[in-house]
């Protein structure tokens, strides 16, 4: 059991003792005014187990998170850095500047990935999405490179659709309510 499970299970543990405390204290009152307390008291220790109840799902989800959020971090920025030297090697090879039409985007892209959240819900899509990014770089490395054919662009642009996909909102959400 990881550290994680482990403090959730304890904290879960005291609240459910604090709740059975609570409830014997209002049994051995049957009525009046410390009972009134005693019921109030037992209400209160019951509401904050159920929103602690609420949050295991989420808190279990934090570690795998947290990993995907630094792998789409790096991974953006890295491809970032690529496409930067991309359109650097167009100046210092001297190639046609037409080559600047794909890379810019790419570049742009990139850098705009760099900024998204990753919450919760959707951090496994944020990761397919930055490993897709991966193939999709290394494909626009070689085009621009003319190491293979320019026809690889339209898988390149397959690939940078699959990876706006993964980055899209599945939630079902208002676009207007989408968190990010």
């Amino acid at each position: 059991m990881g550290s994680t499970e482990q403090k959730i299970e304890e904290q879960l543990a005291q609240l459910q003792q604090k709740v059975g405390a609570r409830h014997a204290e209002v049994l051995k009152h049957s009525d009046g005014d410390q009972f009134a307390v005693e019921y109030a008291r037992l209400v209160n220790v019951t509401s904050k187990l159920v929103e602690f109840e609420k949050t295991i799902p989420e808190r279990l989800a934090e570690p795998d998170r947290r990993r995907s959020e630094r792998i789409v971090t790096w991974s953006w920025r890295g491809e970032a850095a690529v496409g930067a030297v991309l359109i650097a090697l167009v100046f210092i090879l001297d190639r046609s500047a037409w080559w600047l039409v794909l890379l810019v985007p790419h570049f742009a892209g990139t850098v705009a990935g760099c900024f998204q959240k990753v919450d919760a819900e959707q951090h496994r899509d944020r990761r397919f999405g930055a490993v897709g990014l991966h193939v999709v770089a290394l494909l626009m490395a070689l085009i621009s490179l003319s190491v293979i054919s320019r026809w690889f662009i339209i898988a390149a642009a397959i690939g940078w659709m699959l990876v706006a996909g993964s980055l899209t909102d599945s939630t079902g959400a208002d676009p207007k309510g989408a968190r990010r």
